[in-house]
């Protein structure tokens, strides 16, 4: 995620320097949007051993998006992208590799994990008709999207905790897929202005291949807002 941040804050810089440099041809206009995309992720079915906190379970998202306008009151906006998810569990419960290699739910014994998050970055690709019950001609004003979105997990997932132990503060962090699903596919729903909504997304398929703890094996909707055009 670092990485790019990263090259998208190089990018934004050099076209603020060509935009600022008269003496330099402009640059053509994009025909599409940046969307920015922070939310909060919840589970249903939690899983008995990770039970989620809301203000550590949240969303980062950015995609290029383009408009298909078919008339003022209808138009199709598919979208690409990356989205950024993390849950964090209100537990002492986390993933920990045995002795023999082999990676399993556990907890660390005699201390209380003060961090504890499961981190996971896809590829995604978001279409959605929006309607604008009030006429529009290039995308301004109120409007309602309705759509569909697909991902695909981008290289493994991984853990973050955080405990002390005496007077030392200790970061951990491991990396596998934790049997979190390669694939994800869900529906979305959005309300707002052209540059301000708000959003829902829910996944129709689980979060894992397999219950993490043998007891619920979760699915993931999220709530949040986008701020977009620019």
């Amino acid at each position: 995620m670092k990485r790019i941040c990263g090259v998208a804050f190089l990018l934004t810089l050099t076209f603020t320097a060509f935009s600022q440099d008269n003496s330099r041809p402009k640059q053509p206009d994009l025909p599409g949007d940046l969307m920015l995309d922070y939310g909060f992720n919840f589970w249903t079915q939690k899983p008995d051993a990770l039970p989620t906190r809301m203000w550590s379970s949240n969303s980062f998202g950015i995609y290029y998006s383009s408009r298909v306008r078919f008339n003022d009151y209808i138009s199709f906006h598919p979208s690409v992208g990356f989205t950024f998810e993390k849950y964090g569990f209100d537990d002492n419960q986390t993933w920990l590799r045995g002795t023999d290699g082999t990676i399993s739910l556990d907890s660390i014994s005699g201390v209380s994990l003060t961090k504890n998050k499961l981190v996971t970055n896809y590829f995604e690709i978001p279409v959605e008709f929006r309607i604008h019950p009030l006429g529009t001609v290039n995308g301004e004003g109120w409007f309602i999207g309705l759509g569909a979105t697909g991902g695909m997990r981008v290289g493994s997932a991984h853990t973050k905790i955080k405990y002390s132990e005496g007077d030392n503060s200790i970061k951990e962090k491991l990396y596998d897929d934790f049997n979190v699903n390669r694939f994800r596919y869900g529906l979305q729903a959005r309300f707002g202005f052209k540059t301000f909504h708000v959003y829902y997304k829910t996944y129709l398929n689980n979060v894992f291949s397999s219950s993490p703890d043998d007891t619920k094996n979760p699915q993931a909707y999220t709530i949040g807002v986008t701020f977009s055009g620019f």
